[in-house]
């Protein structure tokens, strides 16, 4: 999966019947943009186990990919794993998330400010500060020189690296 060769991926998850082959499943089938997949792997999750902590994670990641309605759905998951157990990273940059996928940027903002503090070489922590500052106006400089020192191989640090050259040849080209 980390290699996004999803197809060989599937090929040593799809048989098993645990719930965390059904979870990797999920994100499998979100990466390769097949939600439509990843809801029938989270039906199967549903039948075995409803409110495990593992397919209530599958339901607000693939709430999170399908948008809508889903993302409040998400965001109330979150917030269940937050009065549930203690606060980590993972769950702060999943209610941030769904609070800028509302539009809610400041909020996404401070909680992505805790889970900062929590870990602050947290890739995907840093990436999601990156855009919920560029959504406020705010400079993100800070955040992408620190992931791209921390995590060079990250796809935000990839993208960016990618644009920048794009705008440099064009800049090129009519020079």
């Amino acid at each position: 999966m980390h290699e996004q060769d999803y197809n060989e991926a599937l090929k040593h998850t799809h048989s098993g019947g645990t719930l965390d082959l059904h979870a990797l499943n999920v994100q499998i089938f979100i990466k390769m943009h097949r939600s439509d997949y990843a809801e029938k792997q989270l039906k199967i999750m549903q039948q075995i186990d409803e409110d495990h902590t593992l397919t209530q994670l599958a339901n607000s990641w693939l709430g999170i990919a399908v948008g809508g309605s889903k993302i409040r759905e998400a965001y109330l998951i979150f917030q269940d794993f937050a009065e549930k157990y203690p606060m980590t990273g993972m769950v702060l940059n999943g209610k941030a998330v769904c609070c800028m996928h509302m539009g809610s940027f400041e909020e996404a903002e401070t909680l992505l400010l805790e889970a900062l503090n929590k870990d602050a070489k947290d890739p995907e922590t840093l990436a999601n500060l990156i855009v919920c500052n560029l959504h406020l106006g705010k400079p993100s400089s800070r955040y992408l020189s620190q992931l791209k020192l921390s995590h060079p191989d990250h796809v935000l640090v990839k993208n960016a690296a990618a644009s920048e050259a794009t705008f440099e040849r064009a800049l090129q080209a009519v020079a």
